[in-house]
């Protein structure tokens, strides 16, 4: 019986992790409204630098490897500011909606429940 159970959630996570995953950023960035550079990145993937002016988005996709291990993080430059953030990781982010908003304070990701931008971050420390 457990032998069934372990093959029925191997299959599981296989279809699933077919399906792959978006992740979304928008430049939320007021006052004053400026335009950020997004660079995001992961073990494998350089997915080049991205210029978003305000209320301007950056989409990308990918399928999380089989390990829960995948997590992408990403640089954002706008005037007198660098900063950068893990947008996505697999063990908080694997079964939720990756859509972010850069804000000064830090980014926020769309929480379903209020339809806002109100599940807010601080920006990781800088190394």
């Amino acid at each position: 019986m457990e032998r069934w159970i372990i093959i029925i959630s191997l299959i599981f996570t296989l279809i699933t992790m077919g399906e792959g995953m978006t992740c979304g950023i928008i430049n939320g960035l007021l006052n004053p409204k400026s335009d950020v550079l997004v660079h995001c990145k992961s073990k494998n993937d350089d997915l080049g630098i991205h210029r978003l002016q305000y209320n301007a988005s950056f989409e990308f996709h990918f399928s999380p490897n089989f390990w829960g291990t995948t997590q992408f993080y990403c640089s954002f430059v706008w005037p007198s500011r660098i900063e950068w953030f893990d947008i996505y990781k697999h063990k908080r982010d694997a079964y939720d909606l990756c859509l972010w908003m850069v804000k000064h304070d830090g980014p926020c990701r769309f929480d379903h429940g209020q339809q806002s931008f109100d599940d807010c971050f601080k920006w990781n420390n800088i190394i």
